[in-house]
């Protein structure tokens, strides 16, 4: 007689195909992270590590299933149970996919973009080159492919547990939640051994499904530095931080003198296209006053970067200062001494919030509008001559951020003299072997188009009377560091950006050593306003052209929303320490060594390097709290 089918049946399938699927993306996952976190063929245990870690993610699909799905095996027909996995296990699968796709070029995986799917901003600063059309055919393409084998996978074993009905099924599914379980099980213990320090958790980081794992994988020097990390963060600033508002540093001071103010931000602006052949204009600019070699943006995205040579302090953080309606120490005290403040751009500043304080009432804003953002800098560089006319006024401090060189690199085509250049790129269809050379070139011929234009300007402007900065808002990575465009990792060339600045006063050596950074930016236009070393000491940043040099700058990785945690980076031209602020909790994380690729590198720290990172981090702490 032939045995009558059991209703678990129906769930071998419902288990067994998104396991297969899981199976399946094992190795495109294997090796893009293996390859993210340059693990060597020497590396066994972290290949074992990482390998198993990925895989633990078939317990989400085994476990959903089994507990979303089998209840449902009493209401719903075979098929239906069937079609609801499979379709569940696409969508996530296919989720997983994208986000792959995402993190190869970008660095970014795809929860990082989700917010901005429906912003109306996103077109304005991410450009047009961010076509998700190739992506979503490969995509489509592998997950065909998979589909079929696990519908193989799954029916086959479907089949078999129908010939003995119940106990087969049985057997069947313990043995799916079984392989679902054991990757998880072995990755524990691996972390547990101190095999894996600090991996798994960048890896997690990484992976938009892993944000409730939380391996603890501290070597015992690093568990040491930890504990003494903590105690700086729970002495110095017991609590979640408020923000340290620097209004009153000043009192009653008043500027010696008071000329005209130009701060040029340029989009994405790389520390290494500061040279006499890309951008010459600049470059003989800053040989007349400062050129900094070694300066920072404070961050890898514009918001902060911004934020940082408004406030003359670090963006860590950004939101709690936004929210507390704190206005921008730099346009609020000018004012106060009698400028008239202008911001000048073609971008719409309610991105991220900027407008809050490069908006009204701290800035006359003017948002200047082309067919193209090549034709709009120019109006803005037009613009910006205008206002500094000579005539019966009050000094101005205007700001000209431009957009030319955001991702898509524009410049008028034909109009540039490196070669072979790009065309227009998307960045999802880059490849890095094939398209770096060409891609850079176009870059740099952004960047000339931009150096002509402030060209232009400068020539327009009484220099006797002009205070001129020129400065980045972040850097961009044309993968230098495995990625392309910015916001992704606190990498150097992500980070570091070149800062000229020449006027009245400015009559230093036209280089300097040692890091600098964007919250230097303010004291240092306060000390060519006549204002004593003195009276600018309580400010985070310093005067560049008096102080001396300081060992380390402070970044931080711009966030897009409230909350979360903060990856902080102290640097220096040798060192480069890692750390993790979860301000909720109060909880200050070392993670080691920060190469400059942005990535962990996977070295002991000492306790020498270990007693540095912590006179750094303090230092670093007792800025934001104002002590």
């Amino acid at each position: 007689m032939q045995p009558t089918p059991s209703r678990l049946v129906p769930c071998v399938f419902a288990a067994a195909f998104p396991l297969a699927l899981a199976a399946g993306f094992l190795p495109t996952e294997f090796t893009h992270y293996k390859r993210w976190l340059g693990i060597g063929t020497d590396e066994t245990a972290l290949r074992v590590a990482i390998l198993f870690f990925i895989g633990s993610k078939s317990l989400l699909a085994v476990v959903a299933s089994l507990f979303l799905l089998a209840p449902s095996s009493r209401v719903l027909s075979p098929w239906a149970l069937r079609s609801l996995s499979m379709g569940l296990s696409l969508l996530i699968f296919g989720f997983l996919a994208l986000d792959l796709e995402l993190q190869g070029n970008t660095g970014n995986n795809i929860a990082h973009y989700l917010p901005f799917v429906f912003d109306p901003d996103f077109s304005v600063w991410a450009g047009r080159g961010f076509d998700v059309a190739p992506s979503l055919f490969r995509v489509g393409s592998k997950m065909l492919l998979l589909f079929a084998a696990a519908f193989a996978f799954a029916w086959s074993l479907e089949r078999w547990a129908l010939r003995s009905s119940a106990p087969r099924a049985r057997r069947a599914l313990f043995g799916l939640a079984f392989f679902s379980l054991a990757p998880l099980l072995v990755t524990a213990i691996l972390a547990r051994t101190g095999a894996t320090p600090g991996v798994l958790y960048h890896l997690g980081e990484r992976m938009p499904w892993t944000w409730q794992v939380g391996f603890d994988d501290r070597s015992l020097v690093f568990g040491e530095i930890q504990e003494r990390a903590q105690e700086v963060y729970d002495r110095i600033q017991p609590g979640p931080f408020r923000p340290r508002s620097l209004f009153g540093l000043l009192g009653d001071t008043r500027p010696a003198v008071r000329p005209d103010i130009l701060l040029i931000a340029v989009e994405s602006l790389r520390y290494d296209v500061l040279d006499p052949e890309t951008m010459p204009h600049v470059w003989q600019m800053s040989e007349r006053g400062v050129r900094l070699n070694e300066h920072y943006a404070t961050s890898n995205a514009s918001h902060y970067g911004l934020f940082a040579l408004l406030y003359g302090r670090s963006p860590l953080f950004y939101f709690e200062t936004l929210d507390a309606e704190e206005q921008p120490t730099l346009p609020f005290q000018l004012k106060e001494w009698g400028y008239t403040t202008h911001y000048l751009s073609c971008a719409d500043t309610h991105w991220q919030e900027m407008d809050r304080f490069l908006g009204t009432p701290h800035f006359s804003v003017e948002r200047s509008r082309g067919k193209t953002l090549e034709e709009c800098d120019r109006k803005v560089t037009s613009r910006a001559a205008e206002l500094f006319e000579p005539g019966l006024r009050e000094p101005r401090f205007v700001i000209a951020f431009m957009m030319s060189t955001h991702f898509g690199y524009h410049y008028p085509e034909g109009a540039g003299p490196f070669a072979p250049a790009l065309p227009p790129p998307n960045a999802l269809a880059l490849d890095a072997e094939r398209d770096r050379d060409a891609l850079f070139n176009r870059y740099r011929n952004s960047a000339h188009y931009v150096d002509a234009l402030i060209g232009s300007l400068l020539d327009r402007l009484d220099r006797g009377n002009t205070l001129i900065v020129v400065t980045g808002d972040h850097g961009e990575s044309l993968f230098d560091d495995g990625t392309i465009s910015h916001s992704s990792l606190l990498s150097e060339i992500q980070t570091r950006v070149p800062l000229a600045m020449s006027g009245p006063g400015v009559d230093r050596a036209n280089t300097r050593r040692g890091p600098t950074d964007h919250r230097d930016v303010m004291p240092t236009i306060f000390g060519q306003l006549g204002l004593t070393a003195d009276s600018l000491r309580k400010f985070p940043g310093r005067d560049l052209l008096a102080a001396d040099e300081r060992a380390f700058a402070p970044l931080v990785h711009a966030k897009a929303r409230r909350g979360g945690i903060d990856a902080i980076a102290l640097v220096s031209s040798a060192q480069r320490y890692s750390f993790r602020l979860d301000v909720d909790r109060g909880r200050l994380r070392f993670l080691g060594k920060l190469g400059e690729n942005g990535r962990s590198l996977r070295e002991p720290v000492s306790l020498e390097e270990g007693d540095m990172a912590i006179r750094w981090l303090e230092q670093y702490m007792n800025s934001l709290a104002g002590n």
